[in-house]
């Protein structure tokens, strides 16, 4: 294994003992226990990701649609914290590839 991958293999430890982590699958495990919920939250996930990335909405009203909609849904004590805890780590991953990215000198040619 070269130098790389043994640091590759940190960070993911590093990722997986984090708090974010550790919070997201105490989480994700509540959630697996109810199939329809997982569903639900599935099914709200997806329809979220599909309205950003739609050009031709009010992103704002049909936001606020959406939640309206998932109310029900998200008034589920564990529902939030799932949700909350994937997007910390999701924030994780990021903040982790945006560094790369300001680190590393790379040029995409898109200038």
């Amino acid at each position: 294994m070269n130098h790389i991958d043994e640091k590759i293999n940190g960070l993911i430890r590093a990722v997986k003992e984090s708090p974010e982590y550790k919070e997201y699958q105490r989480v994700r495990e509540l959630v697996h226990m109810d199939p329809e919920k997982e569903k639900a939250i599935h099914e709200f996930r997806r329809r979220n990701f599909e309205l950003h990335k739609r050009r031709d909405v009010d992103l704002y009203s049909e936001t606020d649609r959406l939640e309206k909609e998932f109310a029900p849904l998200r008034a589920e004590p564990y529902v939030n914290e799932y949700l909350s805890a994937e997007l910390a780590v999701c924030r994780m991953v990021q903040r982790i590839n945006y560094r790369l990215m300001e680190e590393i000198e790379f040029d995409l040619g898109f200038e």
